[in-house]
């Protein structure tokens, strides 16, 4: 199995368990007409998640799924509640008011956590390139659960979402079978958030159904272009993720954007009274387009405001702290290569380096840490990576320490990650600890971060029999 389908394989199988059943639910939220209740709902499942993680809880463990998933009902009953039939206040207002209010909760609870910011930015855009098999299947047999539910009652689901009127006037409880709704969307919303984050699930849910409703107007249509539009869109975005080092779920996200911007311009060469003139206004508003992407690029090799500056701070600064702090932070702010004149000062500090770290005179950032990581930043640095991988406090810190000092072939870069591993660090940290760890042993040994402890232990005890045996080699 080649390197490309051994990392794609899961997460595209990931997104095809997305596209079946969310496909489905946006065509009834955009009938609806509340686009933004699965985005509401998404955050308040993320809510969930970090109040569990505030508590000590594995957001991905079975407590943490069970917090997201009471505060994923919660959200149900009020939006079930929130529909009324004198609508002098919009059901889309409140629902825009409680995704709001959930957000600055999910900020106000991470804000006292440790590692809160990368959790908040984790559950936004997700973690789809690691989701291992155990979680897809799981999610599978909960979204054919509800699958099966909305299935037997089809003719309910579909009457309340595009002829409410006709449901009320048969005397149907309409707010039971709204929350009933609402309840099994929960469901799979907070599956989808763990698995994807919720920018990723929001455009699942809404991109794929106006895609189908642009071009179709029963139901069977609109499910079957839904689906293939999905399809397409997420093995594109998946693609272009392993290809060019982008974050998988943004860079799904965008793909999906993309990707209705070409259907909007299919249907409008479509529909238009003259083609020729049509194609006309497209291959102009694509110049237009290409224009602009090539000057804001052409410029992109500009100076960002302050780094030289800093950069010069680091070079004529007296104290050897400030000397540190200002190269650190001349690295951190760098957008091209690093700099040059910082990492010397770094490197001439020698020792001090380290007891400077150790004292809390400096701090390296995690920004820092990645551009003395880059190849770019030679072989001097490989010293300063080991001090960085082993003894800075921030444990995102020490992992591109690791990254960096692997990158190099130096086999200092892996007790670091074994000690991640072996820690009480968040769940995603160690997903990427375990995913650095394969690309530079190009071994795997069943290690999964959401496992029983005993399961962990057990991967960690072949990973250092692995490490005894090779740390005479070099690495691959």
């Amino acid at each position: 199995m080649s390197v490309a389908l051994e990392v794609l394989l899961p997460p595209f199988v990931a997104c095809l368990v997305l596209t079946g059943i969310h496909t489905y639910l946006g065509l009834h939220v955009v009938s609806r007409g509340v686009i933004f209740v699965d985005l509401a709902l998404a955050q308040i499942a993320a809510l969930g998640a970090t109040f569990a993680f505030l508590l000590g809880y594995d957001p991905h463990g079975s407590t943490g799924y069970l917090y997201s998933l009471t505060f994923a009902f919660i959200g149900a009953a009020v939006f079930s509640v929130s529909r009324l039939k004198d609508q002098r206040v919009p059901q889309e207002a409140i629902i825009g008011i409680t995704f709001a209010v959930a957000s600055a909760a999910a900020i106000l609870i991470a804000d006292r956590a440790p590692q809160g910011a990368e959790f908040v930015e984790a559950m936004l855009t997700g973690a789809l390139l690691w989701v291992p098999w155990p979680t897809i299947l799981k999610t599978a047999a909960i979204y054919a659960g509800i699958g099966l539910f909305h299935w037997i009652y089809r003719h309910r689901f579909l009457t309340l979402s595009i002829n409410p009127e006709r449901a009320a006037a048969e005397g149907w409880s309409v707010r039971w079978w709204d929350f009933l709704f609402y309840m099994s969307f929960g469901f799979v919303i907070t599956s989808s958030v763990a698995m994807a984050g919720v920018l990723l699930v929001f455009s699942f849910l809404v991109i794929p159904s106006v895609i189908a409703m642009i071009f179709a107007r029963n139901i069977a249509a609109r499910l079957m272009i839904g689906w293939i539009a999905g399809t397409l869109a997420s093995m594109v975005g998946l693609g272009l993720s392993f290809a060019y080092d982008f974050p998988s779920g943004p860079a799904v996200v965008c793909t999906f954007g993309l990707a209705l911007i070409l259907a909007a311009v299919v249907r409008y060469v479509m529909t238009a009274e003259r083609r020729a003139v049509a194609l006309a206004r497209v291959g102009g508003g694509m110049f237009a387009v290409a224009a602009a992407l090539w000057i804001a690029f052409s410029t992109a090799a500009l100076p960002v405001p302050g780094t030289a500056g800093t950069a010069a701070e680091a070079a004529t600064a007296v104290d050897p702290a400030e000397r540190a702090a200002a190269a650190i932070e001349a690295l951190a702010t760098s957008t091209g290569d690093p700099p040059a004149d910082a990492i010397q000062t770094l490197v001439a500090l020698g020792e001090r380096f380290h007891s400077m770290m150790a004292a809390g005179q400096i701090e390296i950032s995690e920004a820092a840490a990645q551009a003395l990581a880059r190849p770019e930043a030679g072989e001097s640095v490989t010293d300063l990576l080991v001090e960085v991988a082993y003894h800075a406090p921030d444990p995102w810190v020490r992992l591109r320490g690791a990254q960096g000092l692997l990158e190099r072939k130096e086999l200092l870069g892996i007790q670091p990650l074994f000690d991640l591993m072996d820690s009480d660090a968040p769940v995603f940290l160690k997903v990427q600890a375990v995913e650095v760890l394969r690309a530079a042993a190009h071994t795997d040994f069943g290690y999964d971060p959401q496992g029983s402890v005993e399961a962990q232990e057990e991967a960690l005890k072949q990973w250092r029999a692995w490490l005894d045996v090779n740390k005479a080699k070099p690495l691959p």
